[in-house]
């Protein structure tokens, strides 16, 4: 067996699959004009067992491998192309109206897998690809003989591309291939609730069907909820007896403003409440340092799946034999997790956690609006009453988010802090860890860095290491403060000795980005430099690319870890300096510090004479 990475481009007179053995490095290139160009691919595809691994390919590729295969001319199968882009034809669709058969039996797409709804050349960006490239001639082009070598160069760096993405889900891939054999269906090219919803119709015999939308929804809280502060118990007595309404064409539910809008005053703490889960409203930027008290988060562990189990939650649609599956998965996974069988206790965990992402939809066999607000208010009114309690010891809520609070409070008060967490454990029966912290420094909730006492570093949102979830932004910047609060490191000793990808920052760009007349592409990426250039602008209208001003695009760059002459170091540390006062943390830092990123003063003007 051999695992090929392909991809396909087509033009009115040119169509083009090009495929990569991932174990020879081997390359497979065929044009539809070239002699016996059909026989050719088809012996290819149907021999040694492949598999074929593709970047949106299940909706695209696919039917132009098919196409090609039917022997279709290269105009037709760019009309294929054009009706499956242009029109947006669904894929199954395209088949029936072209007559196609799959040729591909043996076929991952990467596309679901992956985890952002973005394109392949955003992923080029978060994973340091040497280039990042647009087609080279417009789709609708005639191609000319000594063109093809340019769409050849640029349909290879999509393939190695995803390549790269290949390699860095090969742990979601491997759950995959796990799931597939314990449910009996492929679902390698899925996402987790994809996955999810798979498992159920496959264990449950669900079958596709029309949802209903209920017209309104109740909300029963379990019998632990109760509060004893009257605002609080308002809230719950508000929520327990309002009918919440459903759009009848999303399938949502439609939140109060008491909900949606209302912010919850309790002590010293305000809370948004709605759908998602709870959020702490923050006035300031605030840096929180331990300072002989005691300082961490306290999370509920696996939150939403606990609330489904422990409270026992049926959801009207698919009834009690959806909550003994659940349960069932449930406990499985439990005792994979306490043998040590790590692979069958993830994959349980997708089928779990998968699940409420299909809870909302209307389009799912797992739609369930009323199980999913019972999910998110409990949870919600859970994390509420626990700071009631924690609160009446002295405890301080730093800030709650969805699953858990961060919470400071004084050393001598941590014996009764712990047995008030243990009984409120036991009345509720959800399980809840304490992560330590030596300091936290806080944009908003969702955006901060955590020091633990190890000096190892939590770092949420904006502030993050570059992943496949986000795009690169001057990551030097934020990891030079990481240090800084962790260790003490001077803000430039992290940012001299980073290597240069931790410079780069790159974006998508609606239309394609330009900069000094030159078309860049949709995903742009640059540094920032001393010498003078245009800032980088869209291409179709010139409005100037936000933070872009110094900015020098590198859309090809042949080594990461050497700095460019003209990087400027300046502007990174200013930026960090700005970081370090966007999470509270400008007492800590110098006179001379603050006095870089201080504002110039304002000129007077001239009276006029």
């Amino acid at each position: 067996m051999s695992t090929w990475v392909f991809d396909t481009e087509t033009l009115p007179n040119r169509t083009l699959l090009s495929a990569k053995c991932i174990e020879t490095g081997e390359w497979f290139d065929i044009w539809r004009h070239e002699q016996d160009a059909v026989e050719k691919l088809r012996y290819f595809i149907a021999t040694d067992n492949k598999t074929f691994v593709g970047f949106n390919s299940i909706y695209f590729d696919d039917v132009i491998v098919s196409a090609f295969c039917a022997g279709r001319s290269e105009l037709e199968i760019k009309r294929i192309a054009d009706d499956l882009i242009v029109n947006r034809t669904p894929y199954w669709e395209a088949y029936k109206k072209f007559h196609l058969r799959k040729h591909l039996k043996d076929h991952i797409d990467l596309i679901e897998v992956a985890p952002s709804f973005v394109g392949l050349k955003a992923y080029g960006s978060r994973m340091h690809m040497p280039t990042l490239q647009d087609m080279p001639l417009a789709h609708g082009t005639m191609v000319k003989p000594h063109e093809e070598q340019q769409i050849l160069d640029y349909c290879h760096n999509d393939v190695d591309t995803t390549e790269r993405l290949l390699s860095m889900l090969e742990s979601e891939i491997m759950l995959r291939v796990e799931m597939s054999r314990r449910y009996g269906v492929d679902l390698r090219s899925k996402s987790d609730s994809q996955m999810a919803e798979q498992a159920y119709i496959k264990s449950m015999g669900l079958k596709k069907k029309e949802n209903t939308i209920p017209k309104t929804i109740k909300y029963i809280p379990p019998a632990f909820l109760s509060f004893e502060s009257d605002a609080l118990k308002e809230l719950l007595e508000k929520i327990t007896s309002h009918v919440f309404f459903m759009n009848q064409k999303t399938g949502h539910v439609i939140l109060p403003e008491f909900l949606g809008k209302e912010i919850v005053s309790h002590g010293v703490g305000k809370y948004q409440l709605g759908v998602g889960g709870i959020h702490s409203v923050h006035d300031k930027k605030v840096c929180y340092i331990a300072d002989g008290k005691i300082m961490g988060e306290i999370d509920a562990a696996s939150f939403y799946p606990s609330i489904i189990i422990k409270c026992g939650f049926t959801p009207q649609s698919l009834g009690a034999d959806f909550t003994a599956e659940y349960q069932k998965i449930y406990t499985e996974r439990l005792a994979a997790k306490a043998s040590g069988d790590k692979t069958t206790s993830e994959t349980l965990k997708i089928s779990l956690n998968g699940t409420f992402g299909k809870l909302a939809s209307r389009y799912s066999v797992l739609y369930s609006p009323d199980l999913m607000l019972a999910v998110t208010l409990t949870g919600q009114l859970t994390l509420l009453m626990l700071i009631e309690r924690l609160e009446k010891l002295g405890v301080e809520t730093l800030s709650a988010n969805t699953d858990g609070i961060a919470v400071r409070y004084d050393q001598h008060r941590a014996v009764e802090v712990d047995q008030v967490i243990a009984e409120f454990s036991e009345l509720s029966k959800f399980e809840f860890e304490f992560t330590p912290y030596r300091a936290l420094a806080m944009k908003d909730v969702n955006n901060y860095i955590a020091v633990k006492p190890d000096r190892s570093l939590k770092i949420k949102g904006i502030y993050a290491p570059l992943s496949l979830r986000k795009n690169p932004t001057a990551q030097v910047c934020s990891d030079a403060v990481g240090a800084w609060l962790a260790h003490g490191v001077p803000l430039g000793e992290t940012i001299y000795a980073a290597p240069f990808k931790d410079f780069i920052s790159a974006r998508n760009v609606t239309g394609g980005g330009k900069q000094e007349g030159k078309y860049l592409g949709k995903v742009v990426r640059w540094y920032q430099s001393t010498k003078s250039v245009e800032p980088i602008r869209y291409y179709k209208n010139d409005n100037k690319v936000p933070k872009s001003d110094g900015a020098r695009a590198c859309m090809t760059v042949e080594n990461f870890e050497t700095h460019p002459s003209d990087l400027d170091y300046d502007w990174y540390y200013k930026e960090a300096i700005k970081i370090a006062v966007a999470v509270g943390a400008s007492t800590y830092l110098t006179n001379y510090e603050l006095a870089l990123i201080a504002p110039a003063p304002k000129k007077r003007k001239k009276n006029a004479a």
